[in-house]
């Protein structure tokens, strides 16, 4: 594809080599982010990233392979969903929504995110203020009366914190980032039998995104053994995010990481093709709503 050996045309990727991969048809990226300095950043907001537009995903996504895509809205834009709905729109049929709203939001505004493509709302509890825990349950509460889902972000032991009221979350739960899971022992970590907890409830989904967060290798190698445990002891429940344009990287000053051998590798560990159709193509198109 002629696209995809324009390399030097993405953005926010250290890019190394076309991918080695094909994904299948109607694959999903479930995670990534869109800024656009039109529209302002929250008044709290210190990290004062760059654009990474419409435009500069679209690229990335040629590069990648995949079709589908679901946007998250990032805590620079706080409770303010304007860049968030405005990007769906300019995406059209191929993107869905995670928006962020606190418990007073209303249900006009809730309508028109929904019209928009919005199909779940996020809580970052590991930035910004926005939102907090205590509001997780009313607004959980909320939006699954609509068939939305709840996705929270938060470090290992925050969700353990936070046991008991993941364990009341009505309809589906998605929790970002592998649960943050903490290497070099994982598993070790009490929040690995939450995980299962949460999961074998039925309504629980995992993002195997941003592996970076807490890998200690350069290749993310030393996340094998997590991901494989996630993607063949809990397939139906699995889902692929790219982080792109990995904002917490920007902000740090650091490299960005290699898009293209991370989805590799991801690919790889799954082993099988039924597996790999449920992570990129069949998990997504359930929780997300793709006819």
């Amino acid at each position: 594809m002629e696209s995809r050996d324009i390399l030097a045309d993405v953005k926010y990727s250290h890019i190394s080599h076309s991918p080695e991969i094909v994904l299948p048809e109607h694959s999903c990226d479930c995670h990534h982010h869109i800024f656009d300095r039109r529209y302002p950043y929250a008044a709290d907001d210190t990290r004062n990233l760059p654009n990474a537009t419409v435009n500069d995903y679209n690229q990335f996504k040629k590069w990648l392979g995949h079709s589908r895509h679901i946007l998250v809205q990032p805590s620079s834009y706080g409770t303010d969903n304007r860049c968030l709905t405005d990007a769906l729109r300019a995406f059209g049929t191929h993107a869905r929504g995670e928006a962020v709203v606190d418990d007073t939001v209303s249900d006009a505004e809730l309508d028109a995110l929904q019209q928009a493509g919005v199909t779940g709302v996020r809580f970052n509890l590991g930035a910004g203020n926005a939102t907090t825990p205590e509001m997780l349950l009313p607004v959980a509460q909320r939006v699954a009366e609509r068939g939305w889902h709840v996705q929270v972000h938060a470090t290992a032991d925050q969700l353990w914190q936070l046991r008991s009221t993941l364990l009341q979350i009505p309809g589906n739960l998605v929790i970002d980032h592998y649960f943050r899971l903490p290497q070099p022992e994982p598993m070790a970590h009490p929040v690995w039998k939450l995980a299962w907890e949460l999961i074998e409830k039925g309504q629980c989904w995992v993002k195997l995104s941003a592996l970076y967060h807490q890998s200690q290798s350069d290749d993310v190698s030393d996340m094998a053994a997590l991901v494989t445990r996630f993607l063949h002891d809990a397939t139906e429940r699995v889902l692929w995010g790219s982080d792109w344009p990995h904002p917490n990287l920007i902000s740090a000053n650091k490299n960005m990481p290699d898009d293209a051998l991370i989805l590799s590798k991801i690919y790889h560990w799954a082993h099988n093709d039924q597996v790999r159709h449920k992570l990129f193509v069949e998990n997504p198109a359930e929780l997300y709503r793709f006819n």
